[in-house]
């Protein structure tokens, strides 16, 4: 899983297109019961995030997850919260 969407880059004052964001590799996803915080990461392709090379930014939220029974599992709950948000408002699924 993974979203894809643009990503400007300030400091070189360009915009890469479909950038490849997904959620940390080691403490991406860190919580419990009523609070989970997740960091994503940005590579410019899979390929890259495959590695964890080149990354070329990072985002953090938080959520309360949903932890009953039929509730998606909290991956899946990360991402879908993550398109709810500003920044990735215009995100698709990998």
């Amino acid at each position: 899983m993974a979203l894809i969407k643009n990503q400007f880059i300030k400091k070189l004052n360009i915009t890469l297109t479909d950038c490849y964001w997904k959620i940390e590799d080691e403490n991406g996803i860190v919580g419990g019961k009523s609070k989970i915080r997740v960091r994503m990461n940005c590579f410019r392709n899979k390929k890259n995030a495959d590695h964890n090379k080149d990354k070329i930014g990072d985002f953090d939220f938080e959520f309360k997850p949903n932890l009953s029974q039929d509730a998606d599992n909290i991956i899946k709950q990360a991402y879908d919260y993550a398109k709810t948000l500003p920044e990735f408002k215009n995100a698709k699924d990998a």
